[in-house]
């Protein structure tokens, strides 16, 4: 194998000690007994890891339209939907289309549907600015575009007094503007300032938006259309991907066009769709059965439930003074610590006592902003989130006690200002 440059080589010798912890890399069984918790080496733990935030996948309902998949259709069929779709294919763009209320198409992947669409958006004289947090998925498949000449370029995360200038300026040489954003960024779980996009949208004709909304799906909005379409339901400048996994507890993606023309035009000319075969069908009859939920009531129950868990666990950490990086409205929290060390000994302490976080550091997060990212999901009741967050703030008293942690120093390298933590 070839030397790994100097910072892999760092990366892999992180990941190797915490493997070697028993940290990262575990064997793990799901509970017999629950669902909700995880066996690792016999031991059960509850988790906080999981982003299948309304808990469809283990639904006894989703798993019979899985297994009725397979009986009906087999595993998987390798025919490119370029030549053919079978009628569940079918069906399912057509819940999902009462959903978003938009023209949708589905991809294996949401990385797979980044390779079909935005080659096929983006024009040659288009100019293409990433937030500096948009997902590695994203980044992957625009690093292709400018490899191959497009103007790309990055801007500080959610800063729109910045993104505004650089529209005016790039709009003086390129025919349009692209913005690359999360609905919700996956690591700390703040939000897109989705209204200032759209104000940014119908203020300047040549501004673009294309949203990755993989981890605000399901979890809000009506028929848990996802948290970009939520704020903005329409827009013939906005185009939004999502995953059918994570929220919506399935498989494959959703590729959500403002009008017929660009989704039969990507259908015709996404290459990554063309030379790919489609989902498994188990995994298309399991998503038509969710989609159906999703157009009932029962979305509504299931949206309500999180939003109590979210709720609580903002409220407790903020009485806590927990060092909770952003206090968006979402499933998704990051409790900072600052050096793996001590995410070292954290994971090993919360592993004590029954709990599973994932821990986070670089390449994820910069090195120095290590910490926790904390999933909310409907497999942990109120209880379980009240009693995580108190041993976070028993151990955390423990650290500061014997001087190896600072909360307000943590706060500070995050550069995060008390009005940026408390967005809701």
């Amino acid at each position: 194998m070839k030397d790994l440059p100097k910072q892999m080589l760092y990366v892999n010798d992180v990941f190797s000690n915490a493997r070697d912890l028993g940290l990262i890399q575990v064997k793990a069984q799901q509970d017999e007994e629950s669902s909700r918790k995880i066996s690792i080496d016999g031991k059960s733990y509850i988790s906080f890891m999981s982003n299948n935030y309304l808990a469809f996948e283990n639904d006894e309902r989703v798993k019979e339209a899985a297994i009725e998949g397979i009986r009906k259709y087999g595993m998987q069929t390798s025919i490119s939907r370029m030549y053919m779709s079978f009628d569940h294919y079918l069906e399912l763009e057509d819940k999902l289309e009462k959903i978003f209320g938009l023209p949708t198409f589905l991809a294996s992947s949401t990385t797979l549907g980044h390779f079909a669409y935005l080659p096929v958006i983006i024009g040659r004289n288009d100019a293409i600015i990433m937030d500096q947090f948009v997902h590695e998925s994203v980044q992957l498949a625009v690093s292709t575009l400018k490899a191959d000449g497009y103007h790309v370029e990055m801007v500080k995360h959610s800063q729109m007094d910045m993104l505004e200038r650089r529209i005016k300026m790039l709009s003086e040489k390129y025919d349009n503007i692209w913005y690359m954003a999360d609905s919700v960024y996956s690591m700390h779980g703040d939000a897109a300032p989705m209204k200032d996009i759209e104000t940014l949208l119908n203020t300047y004709d040549k501004f673009k938006a294309y949203i990755d909304d993989a981890h605000g799906m399901s979890w809000i909005g009506e028929h848990g259309k996802g948290y970009a379409l939520h704020h903005i339901p329409r827009h013939e400048k906005m185009y939004v991907i999502t995953s059918l996994n994570k929220g919506f507890g399935a498989f494959s993606s959703a590729l959500v066009f403002p009008n017929k023309l660009t989704k039969q035009t990507v259908y015709n000319c996404g290459g990554a769709l063309r030379f790919s075969a489609p989902t498994l069908h188990a995994g298309i009859t399991a998503a038509s059965c969710i989609a159906d939920i999703h157009l009932s009531d029962e979305i509504y129950e299931r949206q309500m439930r999180l939003n109590e868990l979210i709720t609580v666990f903002k409220q407790k950490s903020k009485e806590l003074d927990l060092p909770i990086i952003n206090y968006a409205h979402t499933p998704q929290f990051f409790l900072g610590l600052g050096s793996v060390e001590l995410l070292i000994r954290f994971s090993q302490f919360l592993m004590s006592k029954d709990f599973l976080l994932s821990p986070s550091t670089v390449p994820a997060v910069p090195v120095k902003h290590s910490g926790f990212r904390i999933s909310l999901s409907l497999y942990q009741t109120v209880n379980d989130v009240k009693n995580l967050l108190d041993l976070l703030a028993e151990y955390i008293e423990v650290l500061e006690k014997e001087g190896s942690f600072n909360k307000e120093q943590v706060l500070k390298g995050f550069k995060m200002r008390d009005k940026q933590r408390h967005l809701v």
